[in-house]
């Protein structure tokens, strides 16, 4: 559940900042097929790079101590001390399952539209135009959906229907619909995403401004723009069809007058690269360090090793503390305390210290890995010193010494 929500939420902070980008610096530009391109793009941005894991070896000095097996995080508080992740596994479920509940309904509600999409082409009367069919009922707008035109009759409408349909048209040779298609997949996808519904007006936008520009290359502009103002009407067929009326005459007709952007005015598509670098580093990008393989020695190797007084790594049976993992939290719990003047300076941290499991479990070699202040460094140390035995690590049936790494959080409420 943790990686499902890890997913979502970077996915949505790839969408925020690829919008606010395109806000900030495309959506004036006349490079309408540019930014639907820039749009679709960001669409697969925040699908693809969460879901990557692209592995970075490191190989700095404290990163190869933490070679050696680490136990889970331990959290001392004034109050309280826990492992690092109590707490969040109940709160990760209940997040998850309302986020599947969310997608449930929205994947519903997708599957209703195209549902009503199917039963508008069968109560229409259909009439063939070339490669598109026209869809004619009295409660239809122009509107399109692929090879589909939706129109109202002949006789309800007295406005140029050659023009209706040249418009039409246009959206169905862009393939505007697999547009709106993928933002519905988007919006099933991070339907709890705040801003979606910006992505959809800058795309459905984006369109109308490439068809405007198509009508207004082949017929007069001025005889277009009065198309537009007989047909405006506050009324939206559908979401998954692109229609003729749904958007904003103003924009569309200060576009349609704007002079055209200048070719320098690309540059700000090359600012995006930076961007979408950012996102690869920051979201597919995985800090791995390096593991060792587990010892091939025979058994005599190994005894022979572990008298010479080598310490391993990893090893098949891993030491085990007196009572388990719970066992061990108990110790810590009893046994660690805050520094009060460390409390009182509002120092917090975590600490990280090695410690070796010999072959009798006892501890042996505690160290200090990285620390954060002398005062929560000793107190670690100090618990650490006093821990009970272990069960020992076994590599090939052999008892041997093992390296471990526990690291320690100390945090005031």
């Amino acid at each position: 559940m943790n990686a499902l929500l890890n997913y979502l939420w970077e996915g949505s902070v790839c969408l925020a900042l690829m919008g606010l980008f395109y806000r900030l610096f495309l959506t004036g530009n006349t490079f309408f097929a540019w930014n639907r391109a820039y749009l679709l793009t960001a669409f697969g941005i925040a699908w693809i790079v969460p879901a990557l894991n692209i592995p970075l070896l490191t190989e700095t000095i404290v990163l190869q101590e933490a070679l050696t097996f680490q136990l889970p995080t331990v959290e001392l508080s004034p109050k309280n001390l826990q492992t690092e992740t109590s707490g969040w596994s109940t709160l990760g479920v209940l997040l998850s399952g309302v986020y599947l509940t969310g997608l449930v309904f929205f994947l519903i509600r997708f599957g209703w539209g195209l549902r009503i999409l199917y039963i508008q082409a069968v109560i229409a009367k259909k009439v063939s135009w070339g490669s598109y069919t026209l869809l004619e009922h009295p409660d239809f707008e122009p509107s399109s959906f692929f090879h589909w035109i939706f129109l109202p009759p002949k006789q309800k409408n007295k406005v140029d229907r050659d023009w209706i349909l040249a418009h039409e048209a246009a959206h169905g040779t862009l393939l505007h619909s697999l547009d709106v298609l993928l933002y519905q997949l988007l919006k099933i996808t991070f339907w709890f995403f705040p801003f979606i519904r910006y992505f959809e007006r800058a795309l459905l936008e984006v369109h109308e401004y490439q068809v405007d520009q198509m009508m207004t290359q082949n017929h007069p502009k001025e005889a277009y723009v009065d198309l537009l103002l007989h047909l405006i009407r506050p009324v939206q067929q559908g979401t998954l069809v692109n229609n003729f009326n749904q958007f904003q005459l103003k924009k569309r007709l200060n576009m349609m007058y704007q002079p055209k952007s200048p070719r320098m005015a690309r540059i700000n598509y090359a600012l995006a690269i930076p961007l979408v670098g950012l996102l690869f580093v920051f979201f597919a990008c995985e800090t791995q360090d390096e593991k060792p393989n587990l010892d091939q020695s025979t058994p005599e190797q190994i005894s022979e090793r572990v008298m010479q007084g080598e310490v391993f790594d990893v090893v098949e049976d891993m030491p085990v503390p007196e009572g388990g993992m719970e066992g061990w939290n108990a110790f810590l719990s009893e046994n660690l305390s805050y520094p009060e003047a460390a409390r009182k300076d509002s120092i917090e941290g975590t600490v990280y210290a090695v410690f070796t499991v010999n072959t009798e479990g006892s501890i042996h070699d505690v160290e200090l890995l990285r620390g954060v202040d002398h005062r929560l460094d000793q107190e670690a140390l100090r618990v650490l010193r006093k821990a009970p035995a272990w069960t020992p690590g076994k590599q090939k049936g052999i008892e041997v010494p093992v390296k471990m790494r526990v690291p320690i959080r100390f945090k005031l409420n």
